[in-house]
């Protein structure tokens, strides 16, 4: 790499953190009170009692749990375990990973405004189609009955194991974190805080020099057979590239401001932030082992369609 290159590197690398260093400190606070005052958790103890209305329920505390679709596994493991029905169940896969106040806080200093307002219709339009597609299934019988592979694990005294310990049990890698009590709120909200700033600071800072690698070295008629194009296969291979990526929905925001800036497609890049996150492969394999093949098959092929077609969407509207 000559010298040349090194430096535009370096500058590309600089000038994205000098970007958006304050709106990180800013979402990363924001995690800290949302866990500190346990907001996420106040609207997930109400699905189990909002019967199918819990669909919408579940997209909003999909919107404010700052969990990644690994990360999302655990309270989908206990809420499953309280008998919760499969639609918000799966209203909730959907939107995590693809919402959050520190990615819609991100998103919007990293893409713009507009794409901060893409990611939360879609989202929310993600959410309430995966929804309510596995209600009418349930109704109509392909999704009625035990849907869910891992079984209730309890301990000597009683009582539901952990959600890790269910996880371990049916042979799903289950990610865990151990909250040591705080006499002091404050003191929990700063350590929630700092939790969240090394989780997203590393695969921010990771993202951005994918960012820089992208703008510097990727020639620009790579990308455009690929994406670039404003025609229905690019939104297509975005979907398809999703796939794969173990990418959640903070690093995603500096990748894809880079292949904006190379000539992405829009719509190619609305399918790329919604499918991407939600879509992962690992996040599906961890899905496989926790519900039965034919729920796994639903959610993943409703969130592709529903990705590729408001990335279709955008790419008419502009």
């Amino acid at each position: 790499m000559t010298e040349s290159l090194l430096l535009r590197l370096l500058e590309v690398v600089g000038d994205e953190i000098g970007r958006m260093w304050w709106f990180f400190l800013l979402s990363i606070a924001l995690v800290g009170i949302i866990k500190g005052y346990r907001l996420d958790l106040k609207i997930r103890n109400s699905i189990n009692r909002a019967g199918w209305l819990g669909i919408f329920l579940a997209i909003l505390v999909g919107m404010v749990s700052p969990l990644c679709a690994c990360g999302i596994l655990p309270i989908i493991i206990s809420l499953a375990m309280l008998g919760t029905p499969l639609p918000p169940l799966l209203a909730l896969l959907a939107t995590s990973p693809v919402m959050s106040p520190d990615a819609l806080l991100l998103t919007y200093r990293g893409l713009g405004p507009e794409w901060a307002l893409y990611k939360l219709v879609g989202a929310a339009i993600l959410g309430l189609t995966v929804g309510l597609v596995s209600e009418v299934l349930v109704r109509r019988g392909y999704l009625a009955g035990d849907m869910v592979r891992l079984k209730p694990l309890y301990r000597e005294d009683g009582t539901l194991a952990s959600a890790y310990e269910i996880g371990q049990a049916g042979g799903v890698t289950v990610p865990t974190m151990t909250i040591i009590p705080r006499a002091s709120r404050l003191r929990f909200i700063l350590d929630r805080t700092l939790d969240a700033g090394l989780f997203v600071g590393k695969w921010l800072l990771l993202a951005i020099v994918l960012e820089a690698v992208i703008v510097t070295l990727v020639p620009t008629s790579w990308l455009l057979v690929l994406v670039g194009g404003k025609h229905i296969w690019s939104v297509l291979a975005a979907a398809l590239a999703g796939l794969p990526l173990p990418a959640n929905q903070i690093p995603i925001i500096p990748i894809l401001a880079g292949l904006l800036e190379r000539g992405m497609d829009h719509g190619a890049a609305l399918t790329l932030l919604l499918a991407g996150p939600v879509t992962s492969l690992p996040a599906i394999v961890a899905l496989w082992g926790m519900f039965r093949r034919r729920v796994v098959i639903v959610f993943l092929l409703t969130a592709l369609l529903v990705s590729v077609s408001l990335g279709w969407a955008l790419q008419l509207a502009l």
